[in-house]
């Protein structure tokens, strides 16, 4: 229930269940829940009569409300599944689940794939197709037999291999089953494998703290474009257009225009180790002092660096963000407590406008991403694809999630051979 990044939530995908998952499709699918109702003022849910936890109890309604409670009042809880969550309350007994809010129903569907449900009284224990063992950097995935996915693969395995040489080597060999080839323009996958390159929600984005001036976003945008070359960058990215991401159907819109400078020096804190990321802001660097600016890169350790962040206490930071495969994803940008509103941003025009958000497809989100131009306070830099090579004899489906995250997700997986 505290794990944030996407590794965690890959980790907690694999090894519990919430209530719906996300299809292929991006659209909602039962996963604990048998089945929903839409009532006034938020769902009714069934859960499933066989699903368990791993160590055989059932999982009840009694769950569902204590792992929402528990998120709720614990401050050191996943920023992401607190904003998931809103003001949602749950209620109910047996395999009977209430939940009430304020937020759209669709909206709630789409957002409660984040928030597996644990065992109440035990955050660390859930109901997932496969079982978690840890050892140093090796996390091994055991398949749970009889559990409701039905998992076709016998497990996964692990392995953290930093070193770029070290995984292609590994990849070439054939080695790994699955693996990210390094970032780098031309490779192209063994004999074995073939390449599956995935248009995920993510992006590499830049926050501006509160003491930074409207100009400095406006000149980060304007940088973007010629600071990362597919020479430099190979498939796996590409130059952000915009504040919002494209893909989520919003159109393409900059900073507002205006007459304040960019400041002569900057300095932007990154998380310390990330040898890709470093060479990023590096190019970044490279292009702002061929307009006379000067941008200082700050490596943090990770703890260090989310701690300023979220304090806003960082003149600039940057960090790479997975959006959920839906519009109301960005408000979490602009609503107070939400997981991307790092700094505090506010603005009076925002609460009538969240309130007219219910379809996806409102006016209202044109004069919402308007007004955000006027002020944003973040923008994001590159738009991140997810490419893997994959033994040719895995049956994998790919989705905008990655190929983890969807359901089944890991369990759909087959063998051909």
């Amino acid at each position: 229930m505290k794990g944030e990044g996407h590794e965690q939530f890959i980790a907690q995908a694999l090894t519990g269940d919430a209530l719906v998952g996300l299809s292929a499709e991006n659209r909602p699918v039962p996963r604990l829940a048998a089945s929903w109702k839409v009532v006034p003022g938020g769902l009714d849910f069934t859960l499933r009569s066989d699903a368990r936890f791993t160590d055989g109890s059932p999982v009840t309604a009694a769950d569902v409300i204590w792992t929402l409670q528990a998120i709720e009042a614990d401050p050191q809880a996943s920023p992401t599944k607190r904003a998931a969550l809103g003001d949602l309350k749950a209620s109910g007994e047996g395999l009977r689940v209430r939940l009430r809010g304020s937020r759209p129903v669709a909206r709630l569907l789409l957002e409660l794939w984040r928030v597996p449900i644990a065992k109440a009284g035990h955050g660390d224990m859930g109901s997932g197709p496969f079982a978690l063992q840890r050892s140093g950097t090796d996390w091994t995935f055991t398949a749970r037999p009889g559990h409701f996915l039905h998992p076709q693969v016998p497990g996964l395995h692990f392995r953290l291999l930093p070193d770029e040489a070290g995984r292609l080597l590994a990849l070439r060999k054939g080695w790994l089953t699955i693996g990210v080839p390094p970032p780098q323009p031309g490779l192209t996958p063994p004999s074995g494998m073939t390449e599956i390159v995935q248009p995920t929600l993510a992006q590499l984005i830049v926050w501006a703290g509160p003491g930074s001036t409207p100009g400095t976003l406006r000149s980060l945008a304007k940088w973007r474009a010629e600071a990362f070359p597919p020479a430099l960058m190979g498939r796996a990215y590409a130059p952000a257009k915009g504040l919002w991401p494209m893909a989520l159907g919003f159109r393409e819109m900059e900073p507002a225009p205006g007459p304040e400078p960019c400041p002569a020096a900057l300095e932007l804190a990154y998380t310390a180790g990330d040898g890709v990321l470093e060479r990023q802001l590096q190019a970044l660097a490279v292009r702002a002092a061929r307009d006379g600016v000067t941008l200082k890169l700050r490596p943090l350790e990770a703890g260090l660096f989310l701690d300023q962040l979220t304090k806003g206490r960082l003149a600039l930071g940057v960090i790479t963000n997975v959006f959920d495969p839906d519009p109301w994803s960005v408000l979490g940008y602009m609503e107070p407590g939400g997981d991307l509103n790092f700094t505090g941003w506010i603005d009076a025009g925002t609460p009538p406008l969240l309130a007219e958000l219910g379809d996806p497809k409102s006016p209202a989100w044109k004069e919402l991403q308007a007004l955000w131009a006027r002020h944003p306070a973040a923008l994001p830099l590159l738009d991140l694809h997810s490419v893997v090579w994959v033994d040719r004899r895995l049956e994998i489906k790919p989705c905008a999630l990655g190929i983890y995250l969807a359901t089944p997700g890991a369990a759909g997986w087959r063998w051909r051979e």
